[in-house]
């Protein structure tokens, strides 16, 4: 399996100024929507979408905001409590069976200086599938841990990421399958140990399939995503 290093804070990736210094970036973010779609916690049958906005600086960000095209304003917050990075994190129950909105989102970034700049992104109407979880296992002696899942055609990486009490506990860096031919199940084991230094209990492993904009891997088009917990 071939990596992607990309820079990820907290739920879902960000992405557009890895490759920046950061001594070079002066009032400056980097935005991106992009479709997210899981299983209806209604019915897995049923594939359900939203739209996810992130908005990451080198500054710090005091607010951030993004207008949708029907003019509906959206406030993302500073989840990881860092001024860096802002998003927003719908629950499940508010996903859709239709497309979220398609055109152009405005941002408004203010940063912690009181320099308030716009940034537009638009969103297409290209999705990718939730991966199909085959398997979350423990080894026979239990110091492992086993997540197998099936290969999404048009996925160009993964990641994966666990969580503890909606706290994330472990991230894997995405990467790509560059075996040939490509593999119809992908599996990633992991000592057990990685995660129960944060105590006993129910984890949550989330396998992100992404669709990125452009060859060069910076912004997302499209991520599915998929979550089943074990007992550890």
């Amino acid at each position: 399996m071939r990596k992607l290093y990309f820079l990820a804070f907290g739920v879902f990736i960000i992405l557009g100024m890895a490759g920046c210094e950061k001594a070079t970036v002066t009032s400056q973010a980097s935005v991106d929507t992009f479709i997210k779609s899981i299983r209806s916690p209604k019915d897995t049958s049923h594939i359900v979408y939203t739209a996810i906005h992130s908005v990451f600086s080198y500054n710090l960000i005091a607010s951030a905001s993004v207008v949708e095209p029907g003019g509906t304003t959206l406030q993302l917050s500073d989840v990881d409590k860092t001024g860096l990075s802002f998003y927003n994190v719908p629950a499940d129950s508010t996903y859709s069976i239709t497309l979220p909105t398609l055109g152009t989102y405005v941002y408004t970034v203010t940063f912690k200086d009181k320099e308030v700049i716009t940034y537009n992104n638009s969103l297409s109407s290209s999705t990718i599938q939730p991966p199909i979880i085959t398997s979350l296992v423990q080894s026979a002696n239990t110091d492992s841990v086993y997540i197998s899942w099936k290969a999404i055609s048009n996925a160009q990486a993964y990641q994966l990421r666990v969580t503890k009490g909606g706290n994330q506990v472990y991230f894997q860096a995405p990467f790509a399958d560059s075996s040939t031919p490509p593999r119809a199940v992908l599996r990633l084991g992991y000592a057990k140990s990685a995660f129960t230094s944060n105590g006993s209990g129910t984890y949550t492993f989330e396998v992100d399939a992404m669709l990125f904009e452009t060859t060069d891997y910076t912004y997302l088009q499209a991520m599915g995503s998929s979550k089943q917990n074990i007992d550890l």
